[in-house]
C-alpha cells in the first residue's frame, strides 16, 4: 500500500505543477499551436512556453514595493506572530506576510468578478504545505487571510461564497442544504467531460496513479485536447452552480446535477478540476478547519478595510499613518470577537455583513449573538476518569451535579408562544419528529414568556410506571410525518439550561443565573416535563458525590454531569469545557467514557456468524488531516439481531477500493471496505499503544498509533454524522488521562 501512495503523490505533484502554470494562461494563447498538443507532456511544454511568452510580452518596469514598517509581536503564539516572519522574495504570492491586494489588482481588478483560479491556487498552496515541516498551520492562515483580503478589496460579494466553498458547504448547517452528489454520479460526469470510461477511472484509482477522484480529474483534464475553452470560472459562478445542485430535487434531478458538474469541469483550467470534484464530494482534503478560517477572517478585516460610505477600500493599513498602532491588541480583540460571534450565530453571511459594516472586536457582539431560529452547537463536557479527577478539577469551586440522562440532546427555540422549533445536537431540524414535544412546551410555558432557547434531553418515558426507558427505545420512533395520535414511544423533556429568555441572550451569564431563568421559563408537568435532578456542592466531598452517583444509576441514568455554578460558568457553544465534567456509572471499566466510531471495513463471519459480517474495522475522525484513522477491530457486543441489521445496512454500502481518506495499516485490511456513513458508540477496557492502528499515529510512540483493547458495540448514534465521531485528539486526551489515573490511583481499591 505504501508504495502506491507514494506513486500517487508523485504523479499528483507533477500534474499540479502543470496545472498551476495553466491557471493564469491567457485565453489568447489557446490557438492552433495549443491544439497541437498530443500528450500531457506536450501540454506541459506548451503551457510553459505560453507562460514565458506571456511574461515576456507583458514585461514592464518592476514597481519597487516600499518596505513594511517594523512590527514586533509580543510572543510567538499571538495573532500578530503570523505576520512578523520573513516576507519571502515575492510579495505578490498569498503566502507572503508582505502581501496586499493592490499588488495583484491587474489580475483581480476592483468591481470585477474574481476568478475561481484564486481559490484553487490558494488550495494548492495549502495542500503543498502538508507534511512540509514549514509551519503549515500558520502558513495556511496567512494564505487564507490574504485570499480574504483580496476579496474584501476587489469584490466583497465573493467573500461569503469563497468561505462556503472552503467549508465544503453551500449554506449554514441548520438549513440542511446538501449537494447530494455520490461518487457514481461524479464518475459519470467525469467520463462525459473528459472522454474517459468508467473502467479507466476506476483503474487509475486502483493502480495508485491517483489517490482520489479529484486527482483523476486533474490528470484527465491535463491530458485532454481542447479546441475552444468556455469563459473562465469565477467564484460567483462556481458557488452559484453548487447552490443549484443542492436545490435540484425530484425526478431527473441526478441528470440535472450531472449536467451542471460537466459544465464546470469543461470550463475548468489547471488545478480547478481537482478541487471541483473534491467540492462535490465535500472532501477538499487540505485540512482547513473552521477555527483557522475564522482566525484568517479576523486578520483580513484588520489589515484590509472595505470600501464604505464613499470612502475607498484600504489595501493594507500597515502602510497608512498610524496603521500599526495597537495592531496586536486590535487583532486579538477581533479574533476573540469573531470566534465568539460565530459560536453564538453560526451563519457566515450574517457575520461577514456585520464586519463589512465596520464592526470590530468591541461592537461585533451587538450584531452577532445567539438568536432565535439559529441553533448553536451545544456545549459539551469533558469525560472524567473518576471522582479523584473531579476533585482535582473542581476542588475549591462551587458546583452542581445533575443526573446525566440517556436520551437525545435537543435545543428548543420558542419563537413565539405559537411557533416552536426543535433542533438536534448537529443542528438538524427535528420539529417534525417531535410534535408531542411542541405540544408539551406550549402547555408548560410560564406566564410572560414570549421567547426562549432551552437546552434539554429528550428521554423515552413510560408514563404508566413513571420510569425512564433505555435510549434504544427512543430510536424506534419515526422521523417524518409523525402525528401525536400515532406515537407509541412517549418522551419526557428534561431541561437543564437556558440560553436566551424573552430576547435577552444568557450565554455570558453564570449557570446559577441561567438555571434560575430556566425555572421561571417552564413549569414541570408529571411525566412530560421535569427539570434535571440536581444537587449543589459548596465544597467537594467524595463520599457525597459517590452517593449521588449511585442515586443517578438507580434512577436509570448514565451518571452525573458536574458543572461549576459561578466560576467560569458561562455557556460556551460548541466547546468541550473542563468546567463541565461527565462522571459515568461505568468509569470503573477502565475508560472514562464511551467513544463514537465509524465502521469503515468488515470481516466475514465464521461458524454461527457465517453469512454475515462477524467483525468490523472501526475508525475515529482526524479533522486536521480530514481522514478516518483506525482504532480497533470489534466483534463483541453484537446480538444476532444487531449483526443481521448491520449486514443488511452495509451490504448496499460496500466499496470496491479503500477510500483515499481511510488511513489503514496493511496489517488491518478488511475483507470488505464500507462507506463511512454511520456512527457507533462503543466501549473498551482501555487504550494502548498499537503497532497496527493509525489513530494518533506517532503522537505517543514513533510509528505507532493508539488502539482500544476489548471493544464492544453499544448502539448506533443516529444523531451524529461520521465527521462528528470521536477525534484522534480526544483519543490522545483519553490515553493521557488513563495513564495519569493509573499512576495516581493504582493502589486505591475503591477506584
Amino acid at each position: 500500500m505504501a508504495p502506491k501512495r507514494k506513486t500517487a503523490a508523485a504523479k499528483a505533484k507533477a500534474a499540479s505543477a502543470t496545472a498551476k502554470m495553466a491557471l493564469f494562461t491567457p485565453e489568447s494563447k489557446t490557438g492552433a499551436a495549443a491544439q497541437a498538443a498530443e500528450t500531457p507532456e506536450g501540454l506541459f511544454k506548451r503551457r510553459k512556453v505560453d507562460e514565458v511568452s506571456a511574461t515576456a510580452s507583458a514585461e514592464k518596469p518592476a514597481v519597487k514595493e516600499a518596505p513594511l514598517p517594523t512590527i514586533t509581536a509580543s510572543g510567538e503564539v499571538g495573532p500578530l506572530s503570523l505576520w512578523t516572519g520573513p516576507a519571502g522574495p515575492d510579495p505578490k504570492v498569498l503566502s507572503s506576510s508582505a502581501f496586499h491586494p493592490a499588488l495583484i489588482a491587474d489580475s483581480c481588478p476592483q468591481g470585477k468578478p474574481v476568478g475561481f483560479a484564486l481559490v484553487s491556487g490558494a488550495l494548492l498552496d495549502i495542500e503543498n504545505l502538508k507534511g512540509s515541516g514549514q509551519g503549515s498551520r500558520k502558513k495556511m492562515t496567512v494564505i487564507l487571510s490574504n485570499l480574504f483580503r483580496t476579496l474584501i478589496y476587489a469584490r466583497p460579494e465573493d467573500l461569503v461564497p469563497a468561505m462556503y466553498i472552503l467549508c465544503n458547504k453551500v449554506a449554514p448547517d441548520y438549513e440542511e442544504s446538501e449537494l447530494g452528489v455520490g461518487d457514481g454520479l461524479l464518475i459519470k460526469a467525469m467520463c462525459e467531460s473528459f472522454g474517459k470510461t468508467d473502467a479507466h477511472i476506476k483503474s487509475t484509482l486502483a493502480s495508485g496513479d491517483a489517490k482520489d477522484l479529484g486527482e483523476v480529474a486533474l490528470l484527465s483534464r491535463a491530458a485532454q485536447r481542447v479546441l475552444m475553452l468556455p469563459p473562465k470560472l469565477t467564484i460567483e459562478k462556481v458557488f452559484g452552480d453548487m447552490k443549484r445542485i443542492a436545490e435540484t430535487k425530484g425526478k431527473e434531478s441526478q441528470t440535472a446535477k450531472k449536467d451542471i458538474i460537466k459544465k464546470m469541469l469543461v470550463a475548468s483550467r489547471g488545478e480547478e478540476a481537482k478541487y471541483i470534484v473534491r467540492m462535490m464530494q465535500a472532501k477538499l482534503r487540505v485540512g482547513i478547519q473552521t477555527p483557522t478560517l475564522l482566525q484568517a477572517l479576523s486578520a483580513a478585516f484588520i489589515f484590509t478595510l472595505p470600501a464604505k460610505d464613499g470612502v475607498a477600500a484600504v489595501s493594507d493599513v500597515r502602510r497608512t499613518p498610524g496603521g500599526i498602532n495597537m495592531l496586536e491588541e486590535r487583532m486579538s480583540s477581533m479574533e476573540s470577537a469573531i470566534k465568539q460571534a460565530f459560536s453564538e450565530m453560526p451563519n457566515i453571511e450574517r457575520l461577514v455583513v456585520a464586519l463589512m459594516e465596520g464592526r470590530d472586536g468591541k461592537s461585533l457582539a451587538e450584531a452577532c449573538h445567539i438568536s432565535l431560529g439559529i441553533p448553536v452547537k451545544p456545549m459539551l463536557a469533558k469525560p472524567s476518569k473518576g471522582i479523584s479527577e473531579v476533585a482535582e478539577r473542581l476542588g475549591g469551586k462551587r458546583f452542581t451535579g445533575e443526573y446525566k440522562y440517556d436520551g437525545e440532546r435537543a435545543q428548543i427555540h420558542v419563537m413565539s408562544r405559537e411557533k416552536i422549533l426543535v433542533y438536534s445536537r448537529n443542528s438538524e431540524n427535528m420539529t417534525e419528529k417531535y410534535p408531542d414535544v411542541i405540544k408539551i412546551v406550549k402547555e408548560c410555558l410560564c406566564d410572560g414568556v414570549e421567547s426562549c432557547i432551552i437546552d434539554a434531553e429528550l428521554v423515552a418515558y413510560d408514563q404508566t410506571t413513571a420510569k425512564i426507558l433505555p435510549f434504544q427505545v427512543l430510536t424506534t420512533r419515526g422521523r417524518k410525518n409523525i402525528t401525536i395520535e400515532d406515537i407509541k414511544v412517549n418522551v419526557c423533556l428534561f431541561p437543564f439550561d437556558c440560553m436566551l429568555h424573552n430576547g435577552t441572550p444568557l450565554v455570558t451569564e453564570t449557570l446559577e443565573t441561567r438555571r434560575a431563568k430556566l425555572w421561571n421559563t417552564l413549569k414541570e408537568s408529571e411525566g412530560t416535563v421535569k427539570f434535571a435532578i440536581y444537587r449543589n456542592f459548596d465544597d467537594l466531598k467524595e463520599e457525597e458525590i459517590q452517593a449521588f452517583l449511585d442515586e443517578s444509576v438507580a434512577g436509570c441514568c448514565e451518571g452525573l454531569m458536574l458543572k461549576t455554578l459561578t466560576d467560569n460558568a458561562t455557556y460556551c457553544p460548541s466547546k468541550r469545557s473542563l468546567n463541565w465534567l461527565k462522571l459515568k456509572k461505568d468509569y470503573l471499566d477502565g475508560m472514562a467514557d464511551s467513544i463514537d466510531v465509524v465502521p469503515i471495513g468488515a470481516f466475514y463471519g465464521k461458524g454461527k456468524r457465517t453469512g454475515a459480517f462477524g467483525a468490523f474495522l472501526l475508525a475515529v475522525y482526524d479533522a486536521e488531516n480530514e481522514e478516518f484513522q483506525t482504532v480497533c477491530k470489534a466483534g463483541t457486543g453484537f446480538s444476532d439481531e444487531d449483526l443481521s441489521t448491520h449486514y443488511n445496512f452495509f451490504k448496499q454500502r460496500t466499496l470496491t477500493n479503500m477510500e483515499s481518506n481511510y488511513n489503514v495499516s496493511e496489517k488491518m485490511v478488511p475483507d470488505v471496505w464500507l462507506e463511512a456513513c454511520q456512527v457507533w458508540e462503543i466501549r473498551a477496557a482501555d487504550l494502548s499503544i498499537s503497532p497496527v492502528h493509525t489513530s494518533a499515529m506517532g503522537v505517543k510512540a514513533d510509528g505507532k498509533g493508539i488502539g482500544l483493547r476489548f471493544p464492544r458495540f453499544l448502539r448506533i448514534r443516529e444523531d451524529k454524522s461520521p465527521e462528528e465521531a470521536t477525534g484522534s485528539d480526544q483519543i490522545v486526551e483519553m490515553f493521557e488521562a488513563q495513564a495519569s489515573v493509573s499512576k495516581d490511583d493504582g493502589g486505591d481499591e475503591d477506584f
